[in-house]
């Protein structure tokens, strides 16, 4: 599934994405800095992305995942959003996320905290971390967790940190995996389809399973 976000149905069709009082300011930054916005179908490895204009056209391209909660769907437009915003102003010429864009990423978020539309617990864990924005919600575990509360039956409502070591889960890709011992920041797991081991984030959404090996 792929949307593709016209003028005209701006508002409708982000009503049913992002958090309500975010609409008018999302649909301004839209039109001012001539984006195509798509909500994309679920994809595992990334929650969106942006690309700059083709040399032959003036739209910048950004994606969103359609399965992310309101408030996680706006922080991901936002990242995508600082990035469009960092390379109008420095091409690649400086690192995706370096000083310049955690610094607009943090501005651009303070903009929907001053506009109250975060819950106050998201509120202060975003007012917390404003300085120092990490690239992924994952790399940092306390905005990660609250934006969790938000999901309501999002796949996977088990952290994998959360059930025993020699447990079976399945992952989002649909294979069976067995929790095996962690090393430095990951979970080393041992998918039962190929029988190869590969290493998982502590807070990657599973489905546990009932029977152990």
């Amino acid at each position: 599934m792929t949307i593709e976000i016209k003028y005209n149905s701006y508002k409708e069709i982000l009503s049913k994405y992002f958090p309500s009082g975010s609409i008018e300011q999302v649909v301004d930054f839209i039109s001012k800095y001539n984006i195509c916005l798509k909500i994309k179908h679920k994809r595992i490895y990334k929650l969106g992305d942006y690309k700059p204009p083709a040399k032959r056209e003036k739209k910048h391209h950004i994606t969103v995942n359609s399965d992310l909660n309101p408030y996680s769907t706006l922080l991901v437009f936002l990242h995508e959003l600082g990035h469009l915003l960092v390379w109008n102003k420095h091409k690649n010429r400086v690192k995706p996320h370096g000083k310049e864009w955690k610094t607009i990423y943090g501005q651009l978020i303070n903009i929907f905290i001053e506009k109250n539309v975060f819950p106050l617990i998201l509120k202060r864990v975003l007012e917390k971390n404003m300085t120092g924005m990490k690239a992924g919600f994952s790399s940092n575990s306390e905005l990660f967790r609250t934006l969790a509360l938000y999901d309501n039956g999002r796949y996977g409502s088990v952290f994998l940190e959360e059930i025993p070591d020699k447990c079976r889960f399945k992952a989002t890709n649909g294979k069976t995996f067995v929790k095996q011992n962690k090393l430095r920041k990951r979970f080393r797991c041992f998918c039962l389809e190929n029988h190869r081991t590969y290493l998982f984030h502590p807070l990657a959404r599973i489905k546990p399973l009932n029977n152990e090996t």
